[in-house]
């Protein structure tokens, strides 16, 4: 009988966080946030929901949608912090070990998409830089340019990040606060006056939320791709969820909800004053040709917005997922450079005019993901995960032809949903995957693939055991 060929599945990037590793305090995790929350597309996306929603339904659907995505953010991140393992690995216990690639790819296209679009709107704040000290203007070079140093930036792994993201931080809110008062003042429009204009009610507050939550939905995926690196003593780790998740729930709700909340009254503000979604051309006009240094620090802080956000939210997590594929021949360094010039090459600023539709798409392919997470860890697994069969060929998370036939059977009407009820898709798709695949694992796969952790529980001093050996063997 012919052997079976073993995957391959431990690489030094991927194998449980050493404590040493573990150095982003919960302030850190929260400038981190900040960092990552303050990105450009939601400047965009909020412009391009009015009229269709008022500016009152706009920032609420803002508000409600990042609190949903922040509560997920704690909740899937906890994989992460308690045993120290990123998105990809954790996900081979839900879809097995060849299964993992269908939702790590599906998490992966977005992440890049908005790599190369976020470079393309830093790129062209580049050359309105350049044309107003220079005269001189190449689109073209200047994106293959910030899109290398970006890069190379993230290939130099997350202290290099923590260290962008913590000096960008205070800069990008100082700045977008100021905006804020110049698009005002240029317009003569005050908050009273904004929030009093109406929508003209083409789309419901439902969808507006749906939409918000697709700008950072693909982060609640790969929470543990960061939280595995948050500082937290390891009897807290092991603890109750509260002690474990205290500084991540804290960071992510502060960070994200600040942040998002602030780009979107920008943005809306600009949709209102001008009838314009594209930043860059908002600044131009608003300064004119008599602010060129004003016009040039405005431009700047496009430039580190997306910046910081692509490098943390848009280049780690698909550099980890491409290492998943190929763990001994891909390293970090390796896949971050694969995912950047694809972001790049597919030019996903072509699409640009169309963001609101992007991000439901994006809520259909992710949110059953989600809902599959929760469930496999929370509900049926109660937490536990057997840390040594998750880097085991051919060990219990193997099922069907290393794919679990519950995940992809509950995957793919979970995601219909969000198409059939746009309005509330996050949350049909979230409960569907959860009430299909609770049974089909409860009462089928995890039989006949013996799953200890739904039917037991593990010793906590195993998994400590494990987790020294997993390391040791990736060395």
């Amino acid at each position: 009988m012919k052997k079976e060929k073993e995957l391959s599945l431990i690489g030094k990037d991927i194998i449980p966080t050493k404590e040493q590793e573990r150095t982003i305090s919960t302030f850190g995790f929260f400038l981190l946030w900040i960092g990552i929350a303050v990105q450009l597309v939601t400047f965009v996306t909020a412009a391009q929901l009015y009229p269709a929603l008022s500016p009152t339904q706009i920032v609420v659907a803002a508000l409600l949608g990042n609190l949903v995505v922040a509560a997920l953010l704690t909740l899937l991140g906890d994989f992460g912090i308690k045993y120290g393992i990123p998105y990809a690995v954790f996900i081979r216990a839900c879809f097995g070990y060849l299964g993992t690639h269908i939702p790590a790819t599906v998490r992966a296209v977005p992440a890049i998409f908005w790599f190369g679009f976020q470079t393309w709107m830093g790129a062209a704040a580049l050359n309105e830089i350049m044309k107003v000290l220079f005269g001189y203007s190449n689109l073209t070079l200047l994106i293959i340019l910030f899109g290398a140093v970006q890069i190379i930036n993230t290939a130099m792994g997350m202290e290099a990040i923590k260290l962008f993201e913590m000096l960008a931080a205070p800069s990008i809110l100082v700045i977008g606060i100021y905006l804020q008062y110049l698009i005002m003042n240029r317009f003569d429009t005050s908050l009273s006056s904004l929030f009093a204009q109406e929508g003209n009610g083409s789309v419901s507050l439902g969808y507006g939320v749906v939409v918000f939550m697709g700008l950072y939905i693909t982060m609640a995926l790969n929470a543990s791709d960061f939280t595995r690196f948050l500082k937290v003593n390891k009897q807290d780790r092991m603890g109750s969820w509260l002690k474990t998740n205290k500084g991540s729930a804290i960071a992510h709700t502060l960070g994200l909800v600040s942040s998002t909340i602030l780009f979107t009254i920008i943005g809306m503000t600009s949709g209102v004053a001008t009838g314009n979604w594209d930043p860059i051309a908002v600044m131009t006009e608003v300064l004119g040709e008599g602010n060129p240094f004003i016009l040039v620090v405005c431009l700047a802080f496009v430039i580190i917005a997306q910046w910081s956000t692509n490098i943390s939210a848009n280049l780690l997590p698909p550099a980890y997922i491409m290492v998943n594929y190929f763990p001994k021949k891909i390293s970090f360094t390796h896949g971050a450079i694969i995912a950047g010039i694809i972001g790049l090459v597919i030019q996903p600023w072509q699409f640009a005019d169309f963001l609101p539709q992007i991000l439901i798409a994006i809520s259909a392919l992710l949110a059953p993901i989600a809902g599959i997470m929760f469930c496999d860890y929370y509900l049926l697994r109660k937490r536990q995960l057997n840390l040594e069969e998750l880097y085991r060929s051919g060990g219990q998370y193997k099922y069907w032809n290393n794919i679990n036939p519950a995940a992809i059977i509950a995957y793919i009407p979970a995601g219909i949903t969000v198409y059939m009820f746009p309005d509330y898709g996050f949350i049909t798709a979230f409960i569907v995957s959860n009430v299909l695949y609770y049974p089909l694992m409860k009462f089928w796969i995890g039989k006949k693939y013996y799953q200890p952790e739904i039917y037991g529980k593990i010793e906590l001093k195993h998994q400590l055991d494990e987790k020294v050996k997993i390391n040791e063997e990736a060395m």
